[in-house]
């Protein structure tokens, strides 16, 4: 018995753990898990992927609208990833609305992002058809994938057209049959003709870039050699022809496709609302400040080093000089300055048989006495 899984909504609020487990039971021999998901909360989509991984059954995978963030971690838990054609797949990083803290706590928040990112990566190696570092750049430009790309990087196994037909039966048709076993061996055929994996489109639908609904006739997928008409089954003019996905094909005279090209860009910018425009400048805001916390805190780091270096070279000097200062020192002590001998007295000459001369008596003399002769 195939159990459904439906991943329909916000994870963490309209999908959670509790509403998944109650869709798995014992008895389901496979699941079908559908989803039509913005994404949602990292740490339950985690725990959701974990419950359907851990079911140890098969998982088919049907993405039905869209299929982004989180929720594409738990689309990768299926064996077999089917995605209709009227569909979005996408990939970025994993982003926080809020953060409160000192510099420890915003290089914390940093490496934890970092570590979600290395692990959703890590479920889409050697599953698609992209390396480590493609698909790194990827998840940094939130990049956005039509199915066709989606299943040309190896997201998703295959393109499906959304299924039309409605899943009941008008019993006008059984009213021949007498017994239950052959009105249930009816419903049960009906249902296999419906649902059957094995049955694959024998035609796939597209629309032009001018609104031009036209039809491939292909059963494997491959549209190259395939014929191509209108809607209405009137042939499509021979030439390149661009889809509204972006894909250019070239037909030929006979109504075949004779090449498909795909887009040059792998992605399909959708205009940010305001929410998500608002959560994108928080995360750089936050990015800036981290990078300006780093940038101090190195700055301060530096001119530290270069003030004990200083310090260090000072003492160094210091060391060496000091002793021949305190030698020098010690010397001037020990030094008398100038001569400490008593100046010798003088002496008069003097006759001892002549008499002693008082000179003011002889300036006297030479002044006034004179001036009287």
């Amino acid at each position: 018995m195939t159990g459904n899984i439906y991943i329909y909504g916000e994870v963490g609020k309209q999908v959670t753990l509790d509403t998944v487990l109650k869709e798995i039971s014992p008895k389901n021999s496979d699941y079908i898990v559908h989803i039509h998901s913005p994404g949602g909360d990292v740490f339950e989509g985690y725990a959701i992927y974990n419950a359907i991984k851990n079911t140890g059954k098969n998982i088919t995978v049907q993405i039905e609208g869209v299929c982004a963030s989180i929720a594409t971690l738990i689309a990768s838990a299926g064996s077999r990833i089917i995605m209709n054609t009227k569909s979005q797949f996408m990939v970025h990083n994993p982003k926080i609305t809020s953060v409160s803290g000192d510099h420890k706590d915003l290089r914390n928040v940093a490496a934890q992002l970092e570590r979600i990112k290395t692990q959703l990566i890590e479920s889409w190696l050697g599953r698609t058809s992209l390396s480590e570092e493609q698909l790194s750049q990827m998840y940094d430009n939130e990049t956005w994938l039509t199915p066709e790309q989606a299943k040309d990087f190896g997201f998703v196994d295959e393109v499906q057209e959304v299924l039309k037909a409605v899943a009941s039966a008008d019993f006008k048709y059984y009213k021949h049959m007498n017994d239950k076993t052959s009105i249930l061996n009816s419903i049960r055929k009906l249902f296999n003709q419906l649902f059957d994996e094995n049955e694959k489109p024998k035609s796939m639908t597209e629309t032009l870039s001018d609104g031009t609904v036209i039809v491939v006739q292909s059963e494997d997928g491959d549209w190259v050699g395939k014929k191509v008409t209108k809607e209405d089954g009137s042939p499509l003019p021979a030439g390149e022809h661009t889809l509204a996905s972006g894909k250019t094909i070239s037909v030929d005279d006979t109504g075949s496709i004779t090449e498909v090209k795909e887009p040059e860009a792998i992605t399909e910018e959708e205009p940010e609302n305001t929410e998500d425009m608002k959560v994108k400048e928080e995360n750089e805001q936050l990015k800036a400040r981290i990078k300006e916390l780093e940038s101090a805190l190195e700055a301060q780091s530096n001119t530290a080093a270069k003030a004990e270096a200083k310090a260090k070279t000072f003492e160094n000097k210091l060391n060496i000089e000091l002793p021949s200062l305190k030698a020098e020192i010690d010397k001037l002590k020990n030094t008398t300055v100038g001569d400490t001998t008593p100046p010798a007295k003088a002496q008069i000459p003097f006759d001892g048989d002549a008499k002693q001369m008082d000179p003011m008596k002889s300036l006297f003399g030479k002044m006034i006495i004179d001036q009287r002769k």
